[in-house]
């Protein structure tokens, strides 16, 4: 890992006490502020299921009809205790996804009892597994730790690296055809990174692969994934600001991201950005923490929601 925007494990500790500090003033002392009033109605805010149909016309037509259960963002701390998580993941289990996907920052600061999280992952019995990249809060605390566990638990971790998915005749029958059975499906994964630039080297990596799929914290990766004709890119990072005007998720407090929330397409590539299941502080605005269902299809360009709630 040699992008300078990537976290080293000598400057964690300074960017582990800024974060530290941040987390005091916004989630603690505002919560304070209020009495307390802000986690304890933050804490009665719902996680919503999204359910959408997305045609690509590159998707690969043996793998038509998958169902990919995306989330992120957990942000495993003060505000997502292990309890609640759990219940986020089981939100998503409840959907009986084909393979779930995770686009980092499990952890919000320390990673310390996270482990039943992954646990609970790899426990809804998904037929094609559990796969996971890191994201910047991952990194603050101990990021060799946060993969560590991730594996130990069986969640697959995807360090700028690609794998090869096969399933058994008849296992998916929603899925493909029977006589494309034999053609594996390829997930890529990379590390987070700051810059479109570092991304770009990242993608780089795992190019020759050709997948189908890449997971990625920052939503930038979408850039360079397009340009190498990529289907679909799943990230996080954004939360969609938390704050959002109503019916429009796009225009949100994320003023720092172009990539904010939702999809996007560029040619033949499109991509989906989470709002996701966690938060920095005890507020969300017309932008509820969601797990999202992803029905994959071959066909022309276009995404339809199947329906909304939770």
């Amino acid at each position: 890992m040699t992008s300078a925007d990537q976290e080293e494990p000598g400057r964690r500790g300074a960017k582990f006490l800024r974060a530290k500090w941040r987390h005091r003033i916004l989630t603690l002392g505002a919560d304070r502020l209020t009495g307390g009033r802000l986690s304890r109605e933050y804490a009665q805010q719902p996680t919503v299921v999204r359910r959408f149909e997305v045609a690509m016309p590159n998707w690969p037509l043996a793998w038509d009809g998958l169902r990919i259960g995306h989330f992120s963002d957990m942000h495993f701390g003060d505000l997502m205790p292990v309890e609640r998580a759990i219940r986020v993941v089981d939100l998503l289990g409840a959907e009986h996804p084909d393979l779930i996907a995770f686009t980092g920052d499990m952890v919000d600061l320390e990673c310390d009892g996270v482990q039943p999280v992954f646990e609970a992952m790899v426990g809804l019995g998904a037929p094609l597994g559990a796969f996971m990249v890191i994201g910047n809060h991952d990194l603050l605390d101990d990021g060799d730790r946060v993969r560590a566990m991730a594996t130990e638990s069986g969640v697959r971790v995807l360090d700028d690296e690609t794998i090869e998915i096969f399933r058994e005749p008849g296992s998916l029958p929603h899925v493909g055809s029977e006589t494309e059975v034999a053609s594996p499906l390829v997930l890529a994964g990379i590390d987070w990174d700051k810059s479109v630039e570092a991304l770009a080297t990242r993608v780089e990596r795992i190019r020759d692969s050709d997948p189908s799929i890449l997971l990625a914290h920052n939503p930038k990766a979408f850039l360079p994934a397009s340009r190498v004709g990529i289907p679909l890119t799943l990230a996080g990072h954004t939360h969609g600001g938390q704050v959002a005007k109503k019916g429009r998720p796009g225009v949100n407090l994320a003023v720092a991201h172009r990539l904010s929330a939702g999809f996007y397409h560029r040619d033949a590539s499109t991509l989906f950005v989470t709002v996701g299941t966690g938060s920095w502080f005890p507020l969300r605005v017309q932008c509820p923490a969601e797990v999202v269902i992803l029905e994959c299809r071959r066909g022309e360009q276009q995404v339809r929601e199947i329906d909304a709630g939770g």
